[in-house]
């Protein structure tokens, strides 16, 4: 896809709707910080992952802890939600049902992640060996291509090229875990079919690319980090979202032309 053409169809998101959005999101992640402070080594000694991977899945924590953040985040925000509320809301998101209320879907999202973050710290000092082998599944298949972390379970849609050479790497947003993965190809169904892969960018995003897989018609997001440098993954996915958005729409268009939908 043409680079000018990809910018002129991005939807662009307002400098100052950012920057509110990055002030509450920073101050949400504060408190996760003090959480973890205050009550990570307590949380540690009551959760015990598994044998093998993935080993702690989101939707094995317990209620409490994530009622407890969940919480916490919730009055940074200003909002005072019940118990009861909570507790519907998160079975339901377990459950795989939509949260309507976008904010009080932040505040769940961020609060799993942050618990996930303490959980891969844990996994990491006491199955370091198991981590450094090549991961099996419960069949004692190699899965480490996978775009399954196996620390917590969650699929990525997000890879990463490392420096000096551009290893690639897959990361999960939600825990932090990284793994290798293939150079080239799709990570999410394998081919790798480089015309079936479709690499969109825009100047607006150096080091950022989009890749449209034609084989199976989904899309991942890739940061080249020999071009830029990346703290926080999970920003920088929202704060690159208009490519998001471009690479649906050419997608669609594909699928049109190619004949695949009506």
């Amino acid at each position: 896809m043409d680079k000018n053409m990809l910018e002129h169809k991005m939807e662009t998101v307002g400098n100052t709707t950012m920057e509110q959005a990055y002030q509450t999101y920073s101050l949400l992640n504060e408190e996760v910080g003090r959480w973890q402070d205050e009550r990570g080594s307590f949380w540690m000694e009551e959760l015990s992952p598994a044998e093998t991977p993935p080993y702690y899945p989101f939707v094995a924590f317990p209620e409490t802890v994530v009622l407890e953040l969940w919480e916490r985040l919730n009055r940074i925000r200003g909002v005072i939600v019940s118990e009861s509320v909570l507790r519907e809301t998160w079975l339901e998101f377990k459950a795989g049902q939509s949260v309507s209320d976008p904010g009080l879907l932040s505040c769940l999202q961020i609060a799993i992640s942050g618990i996930a973050q303490l959980l891969r710290a844990r996994i990491m000092e006491t199955k370091k060996d198991m981590l450094n082998a090549p991961l099996q599944d419960h069949q004692g298949e190699l899965i480490h291509e996978s775009a399954v972390c196996p620390i917590c379970g969650e699929g990525t849609t997000l890879s990463v090229l490392a420096p000096p050479n551009g290893q690639r790497f897959l990361h999960c947003t939600l825990c932090g875990q990284e793994w290798p993965t293939k150079r080239v190809g799709c990570i999410l169904c394998g081919s790798e079919e480089a015309a079936e892969q479709n690499y969109l960018n825009s100047g607006e995003f150096p080091g950022v690319e989009v890749v449209a897989c034609e084989v199976c018609g989904q899309y991942f997001k890739e940061f080249d980090l020999r071009q830029l440098s990346v703290t926080d993954y999970i920003w920088e996915d929202v704060r690159t979202l208009p490519l998001n958005y471009a690479v649906e729409q050419w997608l669609a268009e594909h699928a049109k032309v190619s004949g695949k939908v009506q």
